[in-house]
């Protein structure tokens, strides 16, 4: 599998081209290969504000991902939005990870990058294949088809390459690091077997007047002008963005950190990581807004589009902002969602608030994510006298048989520790392989919860005791 940590953490660097450079990817026998790939940030023009007239006539081969469910229409993959509007430093929170496992659809990238090692001017259309998440008619006809193109970002420069890159995919996934591009409508199926290969055409959306006349409102939001809505998402976008932040920066406690393990801390960082640039990200595209896009029209898009990605929205909600071509309702149909996430981000930390003693008084209920990590932390401390561990707790030792409650339906469990214990404070983290079924959990032996622990009662078949 390659190692797209390390693309990613070069991709968000603010360059408009990243060099060619090594990774070591390994193979189906279990040994590695260094294979050169280039990855480069797109080299066509922006549409939105700089690109007046949209693409036309675009070979692309297409990979369909609309699967019906019944009533439901579901994706197999991340659903790509579109970034070509924007400049590369803007797209880092665009970037996907796709695996592949069906072998048309591996067919379909293999197409994609061979037709791109073709291009002979880099002012040509950069390495893409079509999305496609909508299908107007049932059955084999994609014509009128809806998608967004995603741009390749591991591009094979020879052939040799692109034969290494998807050497063994038969047997297992492909991996493939990419990024939306643009909209597209299928106009020709000029080649539908292995895999359909269509001529598309960009699409943009229409010039719509927002009429004065009373709706059947849905809900408030379909009152609302577009300034206003503009207006209502970046507030709404900032109190998320700025909710996860507060949430990925919370330092992990000790003994956080020895249960989670290495990976665990590093997996906690690369959020906080993710959020810091997220927020970054949303701050410069509303000082460059009017740069990006100096249409009213295209402000709205570019708004939505970007909104979609920095909250992650679902892959439902991103099909139907593909398919409408109408600015404004995109525009509503993004705030209803970002409401909804702020709803339910208040309602957990509310009820949080309120475990821990939380008042409300005239200003609300104090919701701040370290206030309620300090109230926590307090809330442990506030205790009739000092819990203290047993003596027979300090002589554990790897090998030693212990017995833990594991809850009301399982009872008494016994175990073996199976690594040596670590002492964090005045806790014990304990590493126990539990007889039943073999399984192994690191459960701290905190003071507070010491009736949950207690040696071996009876023969327990083993001469593990303690001393």
């Amino acid at each position: 599998m390659l190692q797209f940590t390390m693309i990613i953490a070069i991709l968000l660097q603010s360059i408009p081209v990243i060099h060619a450079f090594s990774i070591n990817r390994p193979l189906m026998d279990g040994k590695s290969t260094s294979v050169s790939v280039c990855l480069k940030m797109s080299a066509t023009n922006f549409n939105y504000g700089q690109q007046f007239t949209a693409r036309k006539n675009i070979r692309l081969p297409l990979l369909v991902d609309d699967v019906s469910d019944g009533d439901d229409v579901k994706s197999l993959y991340d659903v790509p939005l579109p970034n070509s509007h924007l400049p590369p430093e803007l797209t880092t929170a665009s970037l996907y990870e796709l695996k592949l496992d069906i072998p048309i659809h591996k067919s379909v990238i293999q197409e994609a990058i061979s037709s791109s090692q073709q291009i002979s001017s880099p002012l040509e259309e950069s390495c893409c294949y079509g999305h496609v998440v909508y299908t107007p008619q049932k059955g084999d006809d994609l014509v009128g088809s809806i998608g967004c193109a995603s741009e390749i970002l591991i591009g094979a420069p020879t052939n040799n390459v692109e034969e290494n890159l998807v050497e063994g995919s038969e047997s297992g996934p492909l991996m493939v690091l990419a990024r939306g591009s643009y909209r597209f409508i299928v106009k020709e199926v000029v080649k539908s077997i292995p895999y359909p290969i269509a001529i598309c055409d960009e699409v943009l959306d229409d010039n719509i007047q927002e009429e004065n006349e009373t709706k059947k409102d849905e809900d408030i939001y379909d009152t609302l002008e577009p300034n206003k809505l503009v207006k209502e998402i970046f507030t709404s976008l900032e109190r998320i963005l700025q909710a996860q932040l507060a949430e990925t920066s919370i330092p992990l406690s000790p003994l956080q950190a020895s249960i989670l393990g290495e990976d665990g801390v590093i997996e906690a960082e690369q959020k906080q990581f993710d959020a810091e640039e997220r927020l970054a990200v949303f701050q410069t595209f509303i000082s460059s807004l009017l740069d990006i896009a100096a249409d009213e029209k295209d402000r709205h898009y570019a708004i939505a589009m970007i909104a979609g990605e920095l909250v992650n929205l679902s892959s439902d909600i991103r099909r139907k902002m593909l398919i409408t071509t109408n600015g404004v309702e995109r525009l509503r149909m993004v705030l209803r969602e970002l409401v909804s996430i702020q709803s339910m981000d208040s309602a957990k930390l509310i009820t949080k608030s309120l475990s821990l003693g939380g008042d409300a008084d005239e200003t609300g209920i104090n919701i701040d994510a370290q206030s309620l990590k300090n109230k926590e932390d307090d809330q442990k401390n506030l205790q009739v006298g000092t819990a203290t561990l047993p003596p027979w707790a300090n002589q554990i030792q790897k090998g030693n048989r212990v017995e833990y409650w594991w809850d009301e339906n399982e009872g008494w469990c016994l175990g073996t520790v199976d690594e040596d214990p670590v002492k964090i404070m005045d806790e014990i983290l304990l590493s126990v392989k539990f007889d039943d079924d073999g399984s192994i959990h690191k459960i701290p032996f905190k003071a507070d919860e010491k009736a949950r622990w207690r040696p071996p009662q009876g023969d327990t078949g083993s001469d593990g005791a303690f001393g």
